[in-house]
């Protein structure tokens, strides 16, 4: 008998030798697991995300006080909060400010006319219907609350610092006493 016909014959009887109560229990919990270890599998293979210059959030927020919608134009009006650009940045770093690595970095790019572009940290499956309008400048909800401590850090993160999870959606939008019909956030 080969070991793995064993072990569903094994699994099997240790099910019938459960009370039907204790087999949905048991059934609940590998399917928590299943679903746990799947989770933090997916997590786990998000790939890495770089940026062209290593951007220093809490200068930018605690020291000059800028608010986010400084660099991120569309963050109180659109789906999507919008990523700065080499116009954006020029608005200040025409002129070599610090002196770091890369600040010389940064206004070197731009005084060249090189393209800079930051890459999207915070992703959402593609059947999820999200606008940074309805959250940000209609609910004045503050950044923290989907993106964590992103305004303190002194280097790019590589990963989001939050996962954006329904379970993080829901309980929010619960607490907030809103709609969680599914059709209001899923196409």
């Amino acid at each position: 008998m080969s070991s793995r016909l064993a072990l569903s014959r094994g699994f099997s009887t240790v099910l019938t030798w459960l009370s039907p109560r204790r087999r949905l229990v048991w059934l609940l919990g590998v399917a928590v697991l299943v679903v746990a270890t799947a989770t933090v599998l997916r997590a786990a293979r998000q790939a890495p995300v770089s940026q062209p210059i290593a951007f220093n959030h809490l200068i930018h927020t605690r020291d000059l006080e800028l608010g986010c919608e400084f660099c991120h134009k569309y963050v109180r009006s659109g789906a999507h909060s919008g990523l700065p650009d080499a116009e954006n940045c020029s608005l200040c770093h025409r002129v070599q400010l610090g002196t770091s690595e890369e600040a010389a970095k940064l206004t070197k790019m731009i005084n060249d006319g090189e393209p800079l572009q930051f890459n999207k940290l915070f992703r959402l499956a593609d059947h999820v219907f999200y606008t940074h309008r309805r959250h940000v400048g209609i609910a004045k909800l503050e950044c923290q609350n989907c993106h964590g401590a992103i305004a303190d850090t002194e280097q790019p993160p590589t990963r989001p610092l939050v996962q954006i999870t329904m379970n993080l959606c829901l309980d929010c939008h619960r607490k907030r006493e809103l709609t969680v019909d599914c059709n209001a956030c899923h196409r």
